[in-house]
């Protein structure tokens, strides 16, 4: 059999293969992780109405739209990290949260928490560190209007976008 004729059962089964991947799938690379502590919250407006119960629920739904919304961009892949209620995000809370998010195999932390200084007006900051050095990737603080789950959730959806666009892997 000439050489040729050998080759053209391998030449075959190679093109099969390449044909049944989709383009980009044999060299993709698997998602970074983003570790999501959960989100914290502080009221100081001094509004007289018990509000607790909405802005716990509403601190929740926040935090499971941006773990969701980071882990939907297909780039990102979302990690789960929660606190008995919100995570300490003082000097050692965060440090424990950084070597959770290590230990869990995440490439980064997110850690943030909304104030609400008024009825109408909140800000939320967030920061994502790198997991493994605890270096400041990067920081961001913005103002929202209203205490409402429209408000929020607009909140959030920033968020999950800032964090999509600037972490690598994008």
């Amino acid at each position: 059999m000439p050489a040729f004729g050998r080759a053209a059962p391998l030449a075959a089964v190679l093109l099969s293969v390449f044909v049944a991947l989709p383009p980009g799938e044999a060299r993709a690379a698997p998602p970074h992780m983003v570790a999501v502590a959960d989100i914290g919250f502080t009221d100081s407006s001094g509004e007289p109405q018990d509000q607790r119960a909405a802005h716990e629920a509403r601190r929740l739904a926040l935090t499971e739209a941006v773990r969701a919304d980071i882990g939907s961009a297909g780039t990102l892949q979302s990690l789960d990290l929660p606190c008995e209620g919100a995570c300490r995000l003082d000097a050692e809370g965060v440090e424990a949260l950084r070597r959770r998010a290590g230990q869990a195999g995440a490439g980064f932390l997110l850690v943030g928490s909304v104030h609400k200084m008024s009825t109408l007006v909140l800000s939320l900051r967030v920061a994502v560190l790198d997991a493994a050095t605890g270096k400041l990737v990067f920081e961001r603080l913005l103002s929202f209007r209203g205490d409402n789950d429209a408000g929020w959730r607009h909140a959030g959806d920033y968020v999950a976008r800032e964090v999509t666009s600037q972490l690598p892997g994008r």
